[in-house]
């Protein structure tokens, strides 16, 4: 399994637009991909990313294979006018 995390900042003025995508587009997406949404957080103040999404798939190659995808490329695109810092980071977690 390993964790993948999506972060941004939304557009001021395009908060309504981007929180509908998420859940409209970007969540439905990604879950037909294989990647299971575990946790969404919203930053209220302080000096983070305003939205940080984490979500599992089984493999690293789940992983390239969705997020190196023409779907996923897609859904970047239509993200690019309404949110700023987008940044997808595949972490393995550690086995004790």
């Amino acid at each position: 399994m390993v964790k993948v995390m999506i972060s941004y900042d939304m557009v001021e003025g395009k908060e309504r637009e981007c929180q509908e995508y998420l859940a409209n587009r970007i969540a439905p997406a990604l879950t037909k991909m294989g990647f299971q949404v575990t946790d969404v957080w919203y930053t209220v103040w302080g000096d983070s990313p305003q939205i940080l999404g984490g979500g599992e798939v089984a493999s690293l190659e789940d992983a390239r294979r969705i997020f190196q995808s023409d779907e996923w490329r897609e859904i970047e695109a239509a993200l690019e006018p309404i949110t700023e810092n987008l940044q997808v980071k595949v972490v393995k977690p550690e086995m004790t």
